[in-house]
This record gives C-alpha cells, sequence and structure tokens, in this order.
C-alpha cells in the first residue's frame, strides 16, 4: 500500500515539477534549448526532448538506487510514478496535441481540454505551463477563443505547406 501511495505521490508531484520547470527554466535560461518546441524543425529531433530524457535519467536513478540498497525500496515506487508521469506526459503531449509520431490520435474529452489549453500556451508563450492539469485563466480562455490561429505544426508536409503560404 506505501509503494502505490509513493507512485501517486510522485505521479502528482511530477506535474508540479513539471510547472516549475517549464515555467522557470524552460521560459527562462533554458529557452535556447526549448524554443524549438515553439517552431519545431523539420527532422522530428527537438532540442527541447532534452529535457523529458533528464527526468527520464532520474527516474532510472530512483530504480536503480531503490533496488541497490535495501533501505531505499521506495525509490522504486517513486520512480514507477514519474515514469508513468512520463507516459502520460509523452501521450498528451507529444502524441496527441503536437502528433510529432505516426501514432493514433485517440482520447476522450480530457484530452481534448488538455489540447486546448496548450493551445493557449502555444499562441501566447505563457500561462499554462502545467500539461495535466493546467490553469487558464479566464479572461484568457476567451482570448484564445477568438484566436483563429493554429499554433500546432503537426507535421513536415503541413509545415510546407503552410510556409508556401
Amino acid at each position: 500500500m506505501t509503494m502505490a501511495l509513493v507512485a501517486l505521490a510522485a505521479f502528482a508531484g511530477m506535474e508540479l515539477v513539471s510547472y516549475l520547470m517549464h515555467r522557470f527554466v524552460m521560459h527562462g535560461p533554458g529557452r535556447a534549448i526549448h524554443a524549438d518546441h515553439h517552431a519545431p524543425t523539420a527532422d522530428g529531433f527537438e532540442r527541447n526532448d532534452l529535457y523529458p530524457m533528464s527526468f527520464s535519467l532520474l527516474a532510472i536513478t530512483l530504480f536503480a538506487l531503490g533496488t541497490m540498497v535495501p533501505g531505499l525500496r521506495l525509490l522504486v515506487a517513486a520512480g514507477v510514478g514519474m515514469t508513468a508521469y512520463g507516459f502520460a506526459y509523452f501521450y498528451v503531449h507529444e502524441v496527441y496535441v503536437h502528433g510529432r509520431l505516426p501514432l493514433p490520435r485517440r482520447g476522450g474529452r480530457y484530452v481534448a481540454w488538455l489540447e486546448r489549453r496548450h493551445r493557449i500556451h502555444h499562441l501566447y508563450g505563457g500561462e499554462p505551463y502545467g500539461m495535466l492539469l493546467p490553469v487558464v485563466p479566464k479572461a484568457l480562455r476567451e482570448r484564445a477563443a477568438g484566436d483563429r490561429r493554429d499554433p500546432f505544426i503537426r507535421t513536415k508536409s503541413t509545415r510546407d505547406s503552410l510556409e508556401r503560404l
């Protein structure tokens, strides 16, 4: 039971960590790495991919320490929670919202709601910085509702079509 609670706490905590990293690092001193996410590259790899990769390395470290040091077994559960968050983030952000992989874009109302919130971030470069529980002020939601621009360039062919306009 304790392991499950630690995994759930780690999953929930990752939303706060993601928010803080996105707000104060990616849109701060780490902007040079994050910038290509707001203007995707043609080859599919973004320097911004280094951020989730670094979280993966942290989860791997937790798994390693939790399995090698008997007194640190709860770190395995924390690694499970982080990894579960990573999978959720990956599907919502990379597959569903940005269409970076040729996988089915299946999702319910919640995932579509997340896409609308993330669209606001890409339109204006500010809030919301969170991914799975994005908080958007009402005035900003209303402003975005009237903005018909599509800030997501999903594929190279779509990007090429837009460049010809």
